[in-house]
């Protein structure tokens, strides 16, 4: 049987739990007997603080948004470098390969009042700067000459406001909801600020299946990239054990 490894660098249970499920439902939309999960949250590692003191400096100096200004470079030094930690917490947990998958998110804490803010030029540069962050730990292991095969494939997500808003995709209830402060849509979806694990459960991940991907896929912008990547057809072929795969090529 095949291992999937997960590794997840979040913000706290309610990540862990959803952006796990989300990424089961998106690998496994055809049911396999072959292929088990393993969900590892990488609790020491966060960026969560790096992203708000760059979305506070940036308040001050607009310039600051695009690389190369320094803000923004700062921004992406740190994440690249908890990547790096993240990296080696994830290997210490498990035998890495590049089937595995190392999931780097945030809250944002910023609100958009509609699905089209998300092109605006704070959100748009911040998933730029993310990918970038990537694009130099993937440097930094091949000037290391770190064996790509076991390097994990590596995504970045940042939710605006909060990870809430993929349930409520999920759910059908985003787009009629936009606007919400993070604390808003803990209570509309949980009824309480502090979701414990039945209400996650009952709440958030009865509601992520296959199908409401797709729900997602239509009303999240941020979340498209992350979706399709994983979607690709040679990882689905690995992940479902099929003997031919040029086919999905």
């Amino acid at each position: 049987m095949n291992t999937i490894n997960v590794g997840i660098v979040g913000d706290g249970l309610t990540d862990y739990k959803v952006f796990g499920k989300i990424v089961e439902c998106i690998l496994l939309e055809e049911i396999s007997e072959n292929v088990k999960f393993d969900i590892i949250p990488l609790i020491r590692k966060n960026i969560f603080d790096h992203v708000q003191k760059y979305k506070n400096a940036c308040r001050k100096n607009p310039e600051g948004y695009y690389l190369p200004n320094k803000i923004a470079v700062e921004l992406r030094d740190n994440i690249c470098a908890t990547i790096i930690q993240a990296f080696e917490e994830f290997k210490d947990n498990v035998d890495i390969s590049y089937s595995d998958i190392l999931l780097i998110t945030t809250d944002t804490e910023h609100i958009l009042k509609d699905k089209n803010q998300y092109f605006d030029t704070w959100a748009i540069s911040l998933s730029h700067i993310l990918r970038e962050a990537i694009e130099k730990f993937y440097a930094f292991q091949a000037r290391n000459e770190y064996p790509r095969k076991y390097l994990p494939i590596i995504m970045p997500l940042t939710t605006f406001p909060s990870i809430e808003v993929l349930v409520a995709a999920a759910r059908g209830e985003l787009n009629k909801n936009y606007g919400k402060n993070p604390r808003e849509w803990k209570v509309l979806l949980y009824k309480t600020e502090y979701p414990q694990d039945e209400e996650i459960e009952k709440q958030a991940l009865d509601y992520i299946t296959p199908e409401s991907i797709d729900y997602i896929f239509n009303d999240l912008p941020e979340a498209r990239f992350f979706i399709q990547t994983l979607s690709l057809g040679l990882k689905r072929c690995f992940l479902n054990s099929k003997s031919n795969c040029e086919k999905y090529i």
